[in-house]
């Protein structure tokens, strides 16, 4: 089990509601940013704020925190209920695979390098793996620019 600071029954709903309340929180930027520019050549360049990149972008980061947090916490040595970290990644994952559709271009690969992160990490999450297994796709130095990317990136209104 996890050595949380609240019960494992807890936690999901906790996570449940920060994951929800992030992807909502800019979504009152959107009528006025959805007219703002229609004659824009390249509307893939610049990300809509209503796309389900943007909409969905700061969950989907607080989903990878929590997801590498937990990583974390395994590399120091504390227990790690393989079950919930699995289950925290495969939400993740669903979040971001509606996202990979829509992402801009100027973060399209590093979402794409993030995702698959994730994904190898939490494959890696089985009975008789090491923490390395799982550690080095989220905190090695392949990916870091990766996530630093997608961990800074912000989807600006009207652009």
């Amino acid at each position: 089990m996890i050595a949380p600071r609240m019960s494992p029954s807890m936690l999901a709903p906790v996570l449940a509601v920060v994951l929800i309340t992030a992807g909502c929180s800019g979504s009152d930027n959107a009528p006025s940013a959805s007219t703002a520019s229609p004659t824009q050549s390249k509307p893939s360049a610049s990300p809509s704020p209503t796309s389900a990149f943007c909409l969905d972008l700061s969950t989907f980061q607080v989903g990878v925190l929590a997801y590498s947090a937990d990583i974390a916490r395994a590399i120091e040595g504390e227990p790690v209920n393989l079950k919930e970290l699995r289950r925290k990644a495969t939400l993740t994952l669903r979040i971001g695979e509606k996202m990979k559709s829509s992402a801009p271009p100027d973060i399209a690969e590093q979402f794409r390098t993030v995702l698959k992160a994730v994904k190898t990490s939490s494959g890696n999450l089985k009975e008789g793996s090491t923490v390395l297994d799982a550690a080095d796709p989220i905190y090695g130095k392949k990916n870091k620019s990766a996530f630093d990317a997608v961990d800074h990136y912000e989807c600006k209104p009207g652009t």
